[in-house]
């Protein structure tokens, strides 16, 4: 599970700031928490903030960690690496981006981070703490020098000089077959960073699993049914196109229905008699049937479903966008139902959704905020950790979402102010 991530000099973000799935000691939704060893950690974070406040910039550095970990071991010598600092004050180009994540595997806590310009990685760290331990170090990166741990990493033993300047020792270990290093390839391989504004990083994968009646596909089914959403079932077929069209396609066309990649979507909708009574069904095409808002439900499933199956972390920006609130806060309730949350599966997003800012629903320390200081940097901040002007906390009893509307918390955009 995920339980915090820090970023420093990535877009706009100056300075360094933290963002934490680690539960406070607030009483509210105790059943939705989920405990390993001493940690106690959150199913979901909600990210709100004006627009350009910044809260995409926190899903973007995720994101950008992720792939770098991944991408790491196909680059040459001379690629450059996505280094992108904040570029409103005269020092942040001449400094690194940092990215650390801390996140529990197993039985243990583990830190990892680095810190990076466009050309080299200039440190990296691995540290490692047992439950009931204390942290040690696995190895530590100094430019081109690396310190391993002989007893705690010694997969890591003799693979300095085989790195490269602009590659991540950890991916490097891990494609040498380093047993531990690998396992943590597997757990970032477990963080999925999506658009929730662009469904051509996810639909695909939602359809292969309708199709292939892969695991999700029922509790999807029994998902859609519960919301309501106008159709009886949801199904792909393998599209069918008669011999003469095929045979004047072109090859890769061919290719492509034959491995069953051309298919077709549709919804399956009850027809009544004059009396509305059910007498059988209709079948529609998805695209031209369904709303936008019921399209994007479909194809969220798959990503949604898996997650909840395989105890993933997913990352959304713009989760809400086409979706009635109400489709929303279903999505939000798998989550923190410990009934359809299983298996310590993560959800983080933004959004502009005020109907969420309720403490029935979520806790204070899964509220957070992004707002930009007067040097134009991103600042984050939990509910749970705001005070007001006289020093107060914010009581489990406030009316978040009228509050925050109203500007009580910040982060909210001042239209029409003028200075």
């Amino acid at each position: 599970m995920l339980v915090d991530f820090t970023v420093k000099n990535f877009r706009s973000f100056k300075q360094e700031r933290t963002f934490s799935m680690e539960a406070s000691s607030i009483a509210e939704h105790k059943t939705s928490v989920k405990t390993l060893g001493r940690y106690k950690v959150l199913p979901l974070a909600v990210l709100y903030g004006a627009n350009s406040s910044g809260k995409s910039n926190l899903i973007k550095a995720l994101g950008c960690m992720n792939r770098m970990v991944y991408n790491s071991v196909k680059l040459n010598e001379t690629d450059f690496l996505p280094y992108s600092p904040f570029a409103l004050d005269e020092s942040s180009e001449k400094q690194p981006t940092f990215f650390e994540i801390q996140f529990i595997k197993g039985e243990a806590l583990y830190r990892y981070g680095f810190e990076y310009n466009t050309k080299e990685i200039i440190s990296e760290w691995l540290y490692e703490k047992r439950f009931g331990e204390k942290e040690y170090n696995l190895f530590i990166r100094s430019h081109d020098y690396i310190e391993v741990s002989r007893t705690r990493f010694a997969e890591g033993i003799g693979k300095d000089k085989l790195t490269n300047s602009n590659r991540l020792f950890l991916s490097l270990v891990a494609q040498l077959k380093g047993e531990k290093s690998i396992m943590i390839m597997d757990w970032f391989g477990y963080l999925n960073v999506l658009s929730g504004l662009d469904g051509e990083g996810y639909a695909g994968f939602t359809l292969g699993m309708f199709y292939k009646g892969l695991e999700g596909v029922e509790e999807a089914t029994a998902f859609f049914k519960k919301l309501q959403l106008g159709f009886n079932r949801f199904e792909v077929r393998k599209s069918v196109f008669p011999k003469e069209v095929l045979e004047k396609a072109p090859t890769e066309f061919k290719d492509r229905v034959k491995e069953g990649k051309v298919v077709d979507t549709l919804t399956s909708h009850s027809v009544f008699d004059d009396s509305g009574q059910v007498i059988g069904e209709k079948m529609f095409d998805e695209d031209e049937m369904e709303s936008e808002g019921t399209k994007k439900v479909i194809e969220m499933s798959g990503p949604i479903f898996d997650t909840l199956r395989e105890g993933k972390i997913l990352v959304v920006d713009e989760l809400d966008a086409k979706l009635h609130p109400l489709l929303t806060r279903n999505i939000v309730l798998l989550f923190m139902n410990p009934e359809t949350n299983k298996h310590n599966a993560q959800l983080v997003f933004a959004t502009h959704d005020t109907n969420l800012l309720d403490l029935k629903l979520i806790r204070r320390d899964q509220i957070w905020f992004a707002e930009k200081n007067a040097c134009d940097s991103t600042d984050i901040y939990s509910l749970v950790e705001f005070k007001d002007e006289k020093g107060n906390t914010v009581r489990n009893d406030r009316s978040i979402g009228r509050d925050y509307i109203t500007g009580r918390y910040g982060a909210i955009p001042f239209i029409g102010r003028t200075s």
